[in-house]
């Protein structure tokens, strides 16, 4: 519970100094989230969460981001557990052609469960199609492991999702997850995100 204040603290700090800076290169962005374990009891309610995240583009083709995830599961026992992740990441973003964008992520995270916490990285090279100006659709790959080899985290994720502009600084999302190795889920996320 304390390590999970102090993550939340973290990520409201980032954004609050963010935010001083009115100029729309900033954004927060709010999913709520939703796992279906292939391998485990799909019945089980407790896998829903939130993500939150704060970011700054700083450069035409790169954008830096702060973001943090809270979800709940039972783990085929009678216990929930509860994961927290903070990670910090940097996307550089190359145009191909006229709507047609490739990007890559990558990131540094900190994992905190009820019984472990330990620090990972990701890769998430992908590609962003504008199907119109409000519109735009993305597929991406996503590479994610422990920097140390006593934690089993190594998954493959395969993601695609839609972004809608409701107007000229907000838009809604949507996305879903295959995610194979260490975790083995479809995951749902629904958002929303706010440019200032």
């Amino acid at each position: 519970m304390k390590k999970t204040l102090i993550a939340t603290l973290i990520a409201g700090l980032a954004f609050s100094t963010m935010a001083i800076a009115e100029d729309g290169k900033n954004f927060a962005h709010i999913q709520y989230t939703f796992r279906d374990a292939i391998s485990d009891n799909k019945a089980d309610p407790n896998r829903q969460g939130v993500n939150f995240t704060v970011g700054r583009k700083v450069l035409d083709n790169l954008t830096i981001d702060l973001g943090e995830q809270f979800r709940t599961e039972r783990l085929n026992s009678d216990n929930g557990v509860s994961t927290t992740r903070l990670e910090a990441g940097a996307t550089y973003t190359y145009g191909l052609v006229k709507g047609i964008e490739l990007y890559t992520r990558g990131g540094l995270g900190y994992k905190i469960t009820s019984n472990q916490d330990y620090t990972y990285y990701s890769v998430e090279p992908g590609i962003k199609y504008s199907l119109t100006d409000a519109l735009s659709v993305k597929a991406g790959y996503r590479f994610r492991d422990a920097f140390s080899d006593s934690y089993n985290e190594k998954t493959n994720t395969v993601r695609f999702g839609a972004e809608y502009a409701i107007a000229k600084d907000q838009a809604l999302t949507l996305g879903i997850d295959r995610s194979y190795g260490a975790s083995d889920f479809i995951g749902y996320n629904a958002g929303y995100m706010i440019k200032f």
